[in-house]
């Protein structure tokens, strides 16, 4: 074996191929270079093959490709020898290789063939990358599917307020939940596994939860209800679960796919809707009860007025049993139906409007009688494609006999009160007349006595006489302003006031009073105040100094103030009026009684300071006519204070002003005033001896031609005699209440005859209308009793000496058309 080797790889035998043949250098490495490229390549070439057939496991036919690869090899190491032979002449070894190369050759060829039938059946290239290419479409357009329902899955999730989940067999949530975390804010963290539990409602879990291991143990469908937090709602709301299980082939449970609805609303108007139901049945039932016990008569009646309903009340009214009306036509029950009660019926039937509080009168089966019932008629509509229709009429009745008669007994006892209110507003103008008649005489001669006596206790005499009249005029004018208010017969004027020279008067007034009294009397202003103010300035003015000579009157020593403040904080703004003094005081007893008309403090004050105790009465009632307030703070032995507030009606429109100090406004005092000089002829008319005595001494005095007259007949027949005469009278005074024929009459009837001459009412100025009744009775002007004789002789004289009798006559017409068109607008609207 040793000698085979070697002799083998013996090389003695044979030349090298350098030596065989005339071999050019060129030829020469031309074949030794190519075999040895030859040989790299066909040891490349395998490697590569055997590299390729290892990695891809899915290669066909591997075992051709590795004999494949020892064929090349073996063609590689025989251009290798061929190579090595020009320098080393080993043909032994190069036979050897190129056996090997055919036997490896033949043996790839057997195989070749014995799989070359499988290789033919397998598809060609061009099939296979058209097969390849369909795939490739197919996986693509799976892909894009699959992308699609991944988009469509989370917009789901994502756009839809319910809760998309999926769990493992058991329950566990093993992957992130989008849409739960959305809802319910936990964090995937907190609701891996159970954590989702957390969320349910603590009285809702343990139902959840086993229905859940009924779900899994059955493999069931899995549904349940509860109640789950809401990170948006801040709150529990409630849901509806469902889920269902996804089954592997082998019938396992792979994973469970649920949903959870959000149903709070739906719940909740189920709940309303419960809710709702049972009040109707409630409501029903109470609807039922009233219309069966209602103390007024019900029915209800078809389109052929036969009875559907009818209530216990209105059949006992009918006198016939309640089931015995269903079915049956009213006519059968209802007195008077055709003729009084069936138009109703009809005009709702037609109109489907309800006929309300229309009054019947007749009998009843049960009763013959005549009573008053009081009726209304009901529309029982229905909406069709023809419009409302109206399917039956409900009535109601109600017998009102009793509230008739009741109203005629009211009406009866209106008018006896008015007749009463009548005779008091005749009383108090006839006691007023009466009254002042004779203060007018009293008055009137003392001041004729003043201009005649000289002795100074003489006067003194006849001034305590007349100041006792004065006063004796004001608690009658007191009395009347008290009536008239009672009657609503005090009108208040509102007017733009000055508010400074407002109480500029007042204090130049009150100071005197004060100054008698020896009490030290000032005026402040506190702030600014508005320049003027919108209020009725008489009444105010005798508001304020009836309050102001109180405070003077219950102050023995001290002083009393009067403060005027705007108060612009509150709405409206208000103007404050504050009158403080230094008196007696009051307490809270004797505050309670202080308004009371004809009431002080006790008894023991009206005996030491006097009074009627109307004053404040008065004042309390005219504030509150003007829409203010009074108010009263007070401590006995320290003094009062007596609050007065007006509204303003708009703090944009006020001008505010500080007054430094109270003076009056306007032109200086004027001069005493001085009788005026008459020249004319005066008829003074009046049944009163005293009153045409005193008011012809005045005129004379003055310088007029006087006659008298003792009522009004005489007084037409003193005229029209003068008139025929060619002396008529310049201007005629004429009481308004005399015998026979009174000064509105006898007015009238000189008017009717032509006499145009100015006529002057004397009055005692009762009640509210007596100077609009003058004035519109033909008189020019007016007069009230007791006369102030400068008052009279001054109005005398104005009306013949300064205006023309032609403006007169235009004057009077202008009130009778006035006049006439009140009563047309009085007669249109009732």
């Amino acid at each position: 074996m040793h000698d085979f080797i070697i002799k083998f790889f013996d090389t003695s035998d044979f030349p090298p191929r350098w030596y065989c043949g005339n071999w050019s250098d060129f030829l020469g490495w031309l074949h030794i270079l190519s075999d040895f490229a030859i040989g790299a390549a066909y040891f490349g070439i395998p490697l590569s093959l055997i590299y390729f057939a290892r990695k891809r496991k899915d290669i066909i036919l591997p075992r051709i490709i590795y004999l494949f690869a020892t064929f090349i090899v073996a063609c590689g190491c025989t251009h290798m020898i061929d190579a090595v032979i020009f320098w080393h002449p080993i043909y032994r070894v190069g036979g050897l290789a190129k056996f090997l190369t055919a036997a490896v050759s033949w043996v790839t060829l057997g195989v070749i063939i014995k799989n070359l039938p499988a290789a033919m059946n397998l598809p060609s290239l061009t099939a296979t990358i058209a097969r390849l290419e369909t795939e490739v479409e197919q996986r693509i357009t799976t892909e894009r599917q699959l992308l699609a329902a991944n988009a469509r899955h989370k917009a789901l999730i994502e756009g839809t307020r319910s809760i998309v989940w999926t769990a493992n067999p058991e329950g566990r949530f093993i992957t992130p939940q989008a849409s739960w975390e959305r809802y319910t804010g936990q964090t995937w963290n907190e609701l891996r596994d159970f954590g989702w539990v957390n969320v349910i409602h603590e009285e809702d879990r343990d139902e959840l939860l086993r229905k859940w291991n009924q779900a899994s143990t059955t493999l069931t469908k899995y549904q349940s209800t509860g109640r789950i937090w809401s990170h948006v709602d801040k709150a529990f709301r409630q849901f509806v679960a469902e889920a269902v299980p996804v089954f592997d082939t082998d019938g396992s449970v792979l994973e469970w796919v649920g949903t959870i609805s959000d149903i709070e609303e739906q719940h909740q108007a189920e709940v309303n809707l419960g809710i709702a139901r049972t009040e109707l049945v409630k409501q029903k039932r109470e609807l039922e009860l009233i219309y069966q016990s209602a103390p007024v008569g019900m029915s209800l009646i078809d389109r052929e007025y036969r009875f559907l309903r009818i209530n216990d009340t209105l059949a006992r009214i009918n006198g016939v049993p309640r089931e015995d009306h269903i079915g049956r036509r009213a006519d059968e029950f209802l007195n008077g139906f055709q003729d009084q009660i069936k138009p109703y019926y009809d005009q709702v039937f037609r109109t489907a409007k309800p006929v309300t509080n229309v009054e019947i009168v007749d009998g009843t089966p049960n009763s013959p009688s005549q009573r008053t019932w009081l009726a209304s008629y009901y529309p029982l509509a229905t909406e069709g494609d023809q419009g409302t229709a109206v399917t039956a009429v409900s009535a109601i009745v109600q017998d009102i006999t009793s509230r008739k008669e009741q109203e005629t007994r009211l009406r009866e006892s209106e008018q006896l009160a008015l007749a009463a209110s009548q005779s008091k507003s005749e009383f108090l103008a006839n006691m007023s007349h009466e009254i002042r008649t004779p203060m007018a005489a009293i008055l009137g001669y003392a001041d004729v006595l003043l201009g005649h006596l000289q002795d100074p206790d003489n006067r003194n005499c006849v001034l305590i006489m007349k100041r006792n009249g004065e006063h004796l005029l004001e608690l009658i004018n007191d009395i009347l302003d008290l009536s008239r208010i009672e009657a609503g017969k005090l009108d208040v004027n509102v007017e733009s006031t000055p508010l400074p020279q407002l109480v500029a008067d007042i204090q130049s007034l009150m100071a005197v009073r004060a100054e008698e009294k020896k009490v030290k009397f000032d005026v402040v202003f506190e702030g600014l105040v508005p320049e003027t103010i919108e209020t009725d300035p008489t009444r105010l003015r005798q508001v304020l100094i009836n309050l102001i000579g109180n405070a003077i009157k219950f102050t023995d020593e001290g002083e009393v103030r009067l403060k005027v403040k705007f108060l612009e904080g509150v709405k409206p703004p208000v103007i404050e009026f504050a009158i403080e003094d230094t008196g007696i005081g009051m307490t809270r007893e004797q505050q309670e009684r202080l308004f009371k008309p004809f009431s002080q403090g006790d008894s023991s004050v009206t005996r030491q300071y006097g009074g009627s105790g109307l004053g404040l009465a008065i004042s309390q009632r005219l504030v509150q006519m003007m829409d203010g307030e009074m108010d009263l703070k007070s401590e006995p032995a320290k003094g009062s204070t007596f609050f007065v507030r007006l509204p303003l009606a708009s703090f944009d429109d006020i001008q505010l002003v500080k007054p430094s100090l109270v003076v009056r406004q306007g032109e200086p005092d004027a001069p005493p005033m001085t009788t005026p000089k008459l020249s004319c002829r005066v008829l003074i008319v009046d049944d009163r001896r005293d009153v045409r005595h005193i008011s012809q001494h005045f005129l004379e005095k003055a310088g007029a031609i006087v006659a008298t007259a003792e009522d009004g007949q005489q007084g037409i027949d003193a005229t029209l005699a003068a008139r025929e005469s060619g002396q008529p009278f310049d201007l005629i005074v004429m009481d308004m209440q005399m015998p026979n024929v009174d000064g509105l009459d006898a007015t009238a009837q000189l008017r009717s005859a032509g006499i145009q001459s100015p006529i002057i009412a004397l009055t005692a100025d009762a009640m509210k209308g007596d100077r609009d009744r003058c004035l519109n009775g033909g008189c020019d002007d007016y007069l009230s009793k007791p006369i102030d004789h400068m008052q009279l002789v001054g109005m005398v004289a104005n009306y013949t000496q300064q205006i023309p009798l032609e403006d007169l006559i235009e004057l009077r017409k202008q009130r009778i058309r006035t006049l006439r068109e009140t009563i047309e607008d009085e007669t249109r609207e009732s």
